[in-house]
C-alpha cells in the first residue's frame, strides 16, 4: 500500500464525482462526507463519517463509456472540515488479488450480488 500524506477538504468540497472518474478512494479520519447516490430515478444520501471509506465502489463498478446513460452515479461532498487518507484504487485491487482464495471468492460473490441489487434498483 502506498504511503500518502493526509488531504484536507473544506465544507462543500467535492471528494469525487462519477462524472469525472477518480483513481482514488478516501479513508475518512476526521469529519464527515455526504455521499449522494443516484440509481436511475432514485436518489439516496448517506453520511460517511470517520473510520469509513468513500469512493471505494470504484473497485467493483466498471467505468462506462456512455456517461450520459449511467444507471449509477455518486458524488461525495464534505459536510465539515475533513481529514482523509488517499487510497489509490489500484492499491486496493492489488491487495484483493493477493488475498487468500476463499476471501477473494467471498468478495467476488458479495460484490456481484450488490451489483445486481444496484441494477434492479435502477430500473424504472
Amino acid at each position: 500500500m502506498t504511503n500518502t500524506d493526509d488531504v484536507f477538504f473544506q465544507p462543500g468540497d467535492v471528494l469525487f464525482d462519477t462524472e469525472n472518474p477518480s483513481t482514488d478512494a478516501y479513508f475518512i479520519m476526521e469529519g464527515s462526507v455526504e455521499l449522494q447516490l443516484s440509481l436511475a430515478n432514485k436518489n439516496l444520501t448517506l453520511k460517511i463519517e470517520a473510520n469509513q471509506f468513500v469512493g471505494d465502489a470504484a473497485v467493483a463498478v466498471t467505468n462506462k463509456v456512455d456517461r450520459d446513460n449511467l444507471a449509477y452515479q455518486a458524488r461525495a461532498v464534505a459536510l465539515e472540515p475533513v481529514r482523509a487518507a488517499v487510497i489509490p484504487i489500484a492499491d486496493i485491487r492489488q491487495e484483493l488479488e493477493a488475498c487468500p482464495p476463499l476471501l477473494k471468492a467471498w468478495f467476488t460473490s458479495f460484490i456481484s450480488r450488490v451489483l445486481v441489487v444496484i441494477e434492479e434498483l435502477s430500473k424504472d
